[in-house]
């Protein structure tokens, strides 16, 4: 009984040196010459969300009396309303004006554009200043801008007003 459990002894020994030599003598093959290196892209940033949308879908609410346009954005979480940013912009000429935004067509008369930011989307509201049902806002183009707290404490600095700057400071690609 000795001389088998010696023997079985063995051979496991045996297959263990065999295993342990053949995995360490194991050799990479050849992987052939380096690349040159590529060009850096620019970094997006993960914590910034931001889209362009341009609609024309208004609708008159005559209780408010005021035009509105909705748009979902799953992005504005309530984190983001608690600590963080939801910037909206329209754009006006070929730049872009940050909401709320009043204009004067006339010397006597405005138009007040405002944003009611909520969990999973935005509404802007177009009002007159004569609060009487003005003419359809018609096709707009807006951008959004979700920005997580942690990038607002990192840039403290910037502009939010200013598409431009928040763009370049967030890496926002248009």
């Amino acid at each position: 009984m000795k001389k088998t459990i010696k023997t079985i002894s063995m051979v496991f020994a045996g297959l263990a040196l065999t295993m342990g030599l053949t995995l360490t003598s194991c050799k990479k093959g050849d992987t052939g010459p380096a690349g040159t290196p590529g060009i850096n892209g620019k970094d997006g940033n993960a914590n910034v969300a931001s889209s362009s949308i341009k609609s024309s879908a208004w609708t008159y609410n005559a209780t408010d009396k005021n035009w509105e346009i909705s748009f979902t954005y799953a992005t504005i979480t309530q984190s983001i309303i608690d600590k963080g940013a939801v910037l909206v912009y329209m754009k006006v000429g070929s730049g872009y004006n940050q909401l709320p935004l009043t204009y004067y067509p006339t010397e006597n008369y405005s138009t007040t554009l405002e944003v009611n930011t909520y969990v999973g989307g935005v509404t802007i509201l177009a009002q007159d200043s004569d609060l009487t049902q003005g003419n359809n806002p018609g096709e707009q183009t807006f951008k959004i801008v979700v920005i997580a707290a942690s990038q607002l404490v990192k840039h403290p600095e910037v502009d939010l007003t200013n598409y431009k700057e928040v763009k370049n400071t967030f890496n926002i690609i248009d």
